[in-house]
């Protein structure tokens, strides 16, 4: 493979990238949502004498918020080339968390 076809190969994946990290962009749930999603569901987990949450009490945290686990997903995969916004995101859950502080 010469350089210009690596090159070419290269600017293609990058251009492809943006696009698709676009549109998980725009498909992906609020910041606050997904703060307060992931953090009743750790509460929840943190709560149990086991330190996992159940399906049933995963289901109830997810449905309260109006989100499914692919809509956490999305946002994940839409921001997870942020790394200073992901930072502030699991700061956020951190400090709710500390507080204690449950949406639903």
């Amino acid at each position: 493979m010469n350089t210009q076809t690596l090159y070419l190969l290269v600017a293609t994946t990058l251009v492809l990238s943006a696009n698709c990290s676009a549109d998980k962009k725009s498909e992906a749930i609020d910041r606050e949502v997904f703060v307060g999603v992931y953090s009743d569901l750790r509460i929840a987990a943190v709560e149990t004498d086991s330190g996992s949450i159940s399906f049933a009490g995963r289901d109830s945290i997810l449905d309260a918020f109006g989100v499914t686990e692919e809509d956490l997903t999305i946002f994940l995969e839409a921001h997870v080339e942020d790394l200073e916004f992901m930072r502030d995101v699991w700061n956020d859950i951190e400090l709710r968390m500390d507080r204690g502080d449950q949406v639903n």
